[in-house]
């Protein structure tokens, strides 16, 4: 055997062994095994007073809202969207997710804001909010990680 074509032999065995391992590997990432909000529910009234911010009086009443979620990373833009919400306590997932709908409660930059027009809507009762949290080629569901306690008054 000439040195030519051992040299030949052994290019042809690493090209076979290289080609298989060349394959499309998804750009970024995106990590949630920590994900949570420093404070895990709100309690929102339907009841407030005229000068409250969330009052149906003001001009532009202000949503209740979620603090940011924390502990997700991964390649920008992270988005984050509702997926489905749990309910108890006489809560109404369908009336619920038809306010997510009319965009009366929303999800933001990893808040959820919960308007005053969503709250006259729903019933009493806890509404525990699930996420979908994605980027280019990646996507994780966020389960339980945030409720809302709609009472009538403080």
């Amino acid at each position: 055997m000439t040195a030519r074509s051992i040299y030949s032999l052994l290019l042809v065995t690493l090209l076979a062994l290289a080609l298989p391992s060349c394959r499309k590997v998804t750009v970024g990432y995106l990590d949630t095994t920590h994900a949570t909000f420093a404070t895990k529910q709100l309690k929102v009234y339907r009841t407030v007073a005229d000068d409250d911010p969330h009052s149906l009086k003001q001009k532009y009443p202000a949503p209740w809202t979620s603090q940011r979620i924390q502990g997700v990373s991964g390649t920008n833009p992270v988005n984050y969207q509702f997926l489905s919400v749990d309910v108890a306590d006489g809560g109404d997932a369908t009336k619920f997710a038809a306010a997510v709908q009319a965009g009366k409660i929303t999800v933001n930059g990893g808040t959820i804001n919960l308007f005053p027009e969503a709250v006259q809507s729903l019933p009493n009762g806890r509404y525990t909010v699930n996420l979908r949290v994605y980027n280019e080629g990646y996507s994780r569901e966020l389960r339980g990680l945030f409720t809302f306690i709609i009472q009538d008054e403080a």
